[in-house]
């Protein structure tokens, strides 16, 4: 047998290994109670028609033509096809209109499962959220109440400078120091002559040079604000 026919047998096997393993997955969902929805025309309008999104867009529409928010909608959708548990939503509120908005905020406090949400939308957070861990400046912090197993903080709200992992094994944290308008400008001039002499010597690997083009106009953005 030549190494051509090797390749397709080897190619028939993984595919009928992909189809077992899928309709394996799909016999646990359904013994779960997972498979309430049939990939049909008719489900999917339904389905879609929950999220505000009408059977002319959810079944003769592009995902290129709809709007942000239209395209918000249908992603969260999807996410729900399958009646998750959890869900993990990244930057949800981005493209709805007030309408949208508050549908979501309804919809997340009515859903019986678990919800994280990363967000810039502190109002949106607050409306929502029963605990929130807020990063600023290079800190974490806590705020609203706990739920589940309490992680320790100092008396400023931060978290430790090393965690462990589930194997117990350590994972350093490094927490960024805020510098003084003083130590900015050092580090400013730092930068600018590492940068200075890299054009002259390329003694920089080109990712480092992005990184210090990055801190140098951030320390930059810094002072002006």
């Amino acid at each position: 047998m030549d190494g051509a026919s090797w390749v397709e047998r080897d190619t028939v096997v993984a595919m009928g290994y992909m189809k077992f393993v899928q309709r394996e997955d799909e016999k646990q969902a359904a013994a779960a109670g997972l498979m309430s929805k049939q990939l049909t025309q008719q489900a999917v309008e339904k389905h879609l028609a929950d999220f505000a999104i009408d059977a002319e867009a959810a079944s003769h529409t592009h995902i290129s033509a709809l709007s942000g928010g239209q395209k918000v909608k249908v992603v969260i959708a999807a996410a729900m096809w399958q009646n998750p548990h959890i869900l993990i939503l990244d930057e949800p509120t981005n493209y709805l209109d007030r309408d949208g908005l508050g549908a979501l905020t309804l919809a997340i406090k009515d859903f019986g499962g678990g919800v994280i949400i990363i967000s810039h939308n502190r109002e949106f957070a607050d409306r929502v959220a029963t605990e929130k861990w807020i990063m600023d400046k290079g800190y974490l912090r806590r705020e609203g109440d706990v739920v589940g197993e309490d992680t320790s903080l100092d008396k400023a709200g931060r978290g430790p400078d090393e965690v462990f992992d589930g194997a117990g094994n350590k994972i350093d944290v490094k927490q960024q120091k805020t510098l003084s308008d003083k130590d900015k400008k050092k580090k400013i001039k730092d930068l600018e002559k590492r940068l200075k002499d890299h054009a002259k010597k390329s003694c920089l690997e080109e990712e480092q040079m992005y990184e210090f083009m990055d801190e140098l106009e951030k320390l930059k953005s810094e002072l002006v604000a």
